[in-house]
């Protein structure tokens, strides 16, 4: 009996010694669940701490800097191009016909019958997005008077316009004609007054369709430049200052003050000048005249007065902005031209610092703070520099010092002549490029100057195509039975991968190279090649008042960021009554917000294109970007 009651027991004390084992391995588990579960809580609660931070902090960022884009140290300016104005554009007709006549079929001009088509895409009130037709009035009009209650003169320092206000040629039913140029850059500039007043500084420039016929513009002294330039001038009716129209009648370029700084420092610049060069007479499909090697070209002309209004910008220390038509880069300008050109601005950009010190009694040179461009309808920018095997030689015109008595001073003969007035630029800077007064009215500039020459004969530049070969290139000979350097350029077939060749050519070649680079920027056009759009730029018009402030080290006038404004007019099309103009156009994005760089300097675009060649995600928001998402 107490065998079996204590086997009892013990049996009952076993089975709760189970229990109470598999009870406190239970209670550990538990324990450790729960530990593990405040462990997730906790990271995860982290986790969402750390982005709602980030979160605030990019928000933080860019409301701080949109607040500082707002502040009264920044300035502002609109760069538009490339409106193309076609009178004739009639809505509802086809693409086929460049937007000019109803398909066969519609009766009469009923627009409703254009509806069912030739195969062709139809046109609406405003244009027609990615097509080859030209911008209609409707579309001009709409420009001017968002501009006029959106911006106005009172939120823009200044404008530029780069160009190519006359429609294209390219209708065989209606050809264009010189006078259809000149009323087309007309009612470009009663937009642009409308918009703006009389009393904002506008400065235009000669786009390649400016001209008659396109592409081809004799050189300064024949007829048919005179009468484009004389002809142009009336249009352009006060945007070209009277001590700049000789000038403007000789070449087609002037020089115009755009911004004069309220109260710069000590040793600062005092305002900004506009350049605003005629890049037809650098472009490879004029065959009016040829390169810049020799002593008669218009375009080594040009590079000289830019050198003078570099030598002019310094002595009233003044720094400068250049604008042009047609982009400068080895595919559209002849060889000699663009290492000209590359040479001429880098020279007085170095890379380093744009300071000047007025303690050793030097005013510095004058910085070039932006090379805006037109032509291409895209969004993007661009490196412009010597190549390392031009640099070298310290003679990119082919020219060598030896033959002009070398002084060790690294200049080239024309450069010299041009700083000391002396030889055939001499004449020029005395006789037109400083002329302060002249009669519009009376057509002859000087008698040295007034001829027939045609210029066919002069010496041009060796027919030459482009290899690569490693991280530089080469220059080689075409057949001359091949040769064609005049030949029109367009868009490579991948615009995009071609950019980000030259990107990875700049960085790969090292600071060294980058001494001696430029940073050139095309804006989106007006004509619906892909959407219409401009850009404003936003750059430093004054000292921030706190040294402690962003921006407080930048020199004057350094840009500081801009913002890309598009018109959606495959939807505004659809609307049956007038569009809301202040809504015309809205902004697509705004470059520091995309790309997460503090200013437009050479330094930050170094910085960014080394951060787009590593990403691929980046690339690929780039690409979007420079068709404006289409």
């Amino acid at each position: 009996m107490w065998r079996k009651k204590n086997t009892e027991s013990t049996a009952l004390l076993h089975s709760n010694s189970l229990q109470f084992e598999r009870r406190r391995r239970s209670n550990r588990l538990c324990t450790k669940s729960i530990g593990l579960v405040l462990v997730a809580v906790i990271v995860c609660s982290g986790v969402v701490v750390c982005m709602l931070q980030l979160t605030l902090n990019a928000a933080n960022k860019a409301n701080t800097n949109k607040h500082r884009l707002n502040s009264t140290a920044v300035g502002r300016f609109l760069h538009i191009t490339d409106m193309h104005v076609d009178p004739g554009y009639i809505a509802g007709s086809t693409t086929y016909s460049q937007c000019h006549r109803y398909p066969p079929h519609a009766a009469g001009n009923d627009t409703a019958g254009a509806a069912i088509g030739d195969g062709h895409r139809h046109t609406g009130r405003f244009g027609i997005p990615q097509a080859k037709c030209d911008s209609p009035i409707a579309l001009i009009n709409a420009t001017s008077k968002h501009l006029r209650s959106k911006w106005g003169a009172d939120k823009l320092d200044f404008v530029i316009w780069t160009g190519d206000s006359g429609r294209h040629d390219g209708d065989p039913e209606q050809p264009r004609t010189f006078e259809q140029i000149i009323a087309g850059n007309s009612i470009a500039v009663h937009a642009l007054r409308d918009a703006f007043g009389d009393s904002m500084p506008i400065v235009p420039n000669i786009g390649n369709n400016d001209i008659s016929p396109h592409n081809e513009l004799a050189a300064p002294g024949h007829k048919t430049a005179r009468k484009t330039f004389e002809r142009l001038s009336h249009a352009w009716h006060k945007f070209v200052p009277d001590d700049q129209l000789r000038t403007f009648l000789y070449g087609g370029y002037f020089a115009k003050d755009v911004v004069d700084y309220d109260s710069p420092g000590s040793g600062e610049s005092t305002g900004i000048t506009a350049l605003s060069l005629n890049t037809i007479y650098w472009y490879r499909a004029n065959a009016k005249v040829g390169g810049c090697r020799a002593h008669d070209s218009p375009g080594l002309a040009q590079l000289a007065w830019i050198r003078y209004q570099m030598r002019r910008a310094r002595a009233r220390n003044r720094d400068l902005i250049l604008l042009g038509h047609v982009l400068p880069n080895r595919d559209n300008y002849r060889p000699t031209c663009y290492h000209g050109y590359a040479r001429t601005v880098t020279q007085v950009v170095p890379a380093p610092a744009l300071h000047r010190n007025p303690a050793d009694g030097d005013n510095g040179v004058p910085a070039v703070h932006a090379q805006l461009f037109g032509h291409s309808n895209v969004d993007v920018w661009a490196f412009v520099g010597q190549e390392a095997k031009w640099t070298s030689s310290l003679d990119p015109l082919g020219l060598g010092d030896q033959q002009n008595g070398s002084i060790g001073d690294n200049r080239l003969w024309w450069e010299r002549q041009v700083d000391e007035e002396t030889g055939r630029f001499g004449k020029l800077i005395r006789n037109v490029w400083e002329a302060t007064s002249f009669d519009i009215n009376n057509h002859s500039l000087d008698v040295g100057y007034d001829d027939e020459r045609l210029w066919e004969e002069m010496e041009d530049d060796p027919p030459v195509q482009f290899t690569t070969a490693g991280s530089s290139a080469e220059i080689l000979p075409i057949p001359e039975a091949t040769s064609n350097i005049s030949a029109p350029q367009r868009l490579p077939s991948d615009f995009v991968e071609t950019l980000l060749k030259e990107y990875k050519r700049v960085l790969v070649e090292g600071p060294k190279n980058q001494q001696n680079l430029g940073v050139t920027t095309i804006s989106p056009s007006i004509i619906p090649k892909y959407v219409p759009a401009f850009r404003i730029f936003h750059y430093l018009r004054k000292r921030p008042e706190s040294n402690k402030q962003r921006w407080w080290s930048l020199p004057l006038g350094t840009l500081l960021d801009y913002d890309v404004h598009w018109a959606d007019i495959a939807k505004l099309n659809k609307l049956k009554l007038n569009p809301i103009y202040e809504k015309f156009f809205t902004k697509l994005y705004r470059f520091s917000d995309v790309y997460k760089i503090d200013d437009l300097s050479l330094d930050s675009y170094l910085k960014w294109a080394e951060k787009l060649l590593s990403s691929k995600s980046l690339r690929k928001k780039f690409r979007s970007l420079t068709y404006l998402g289409t």
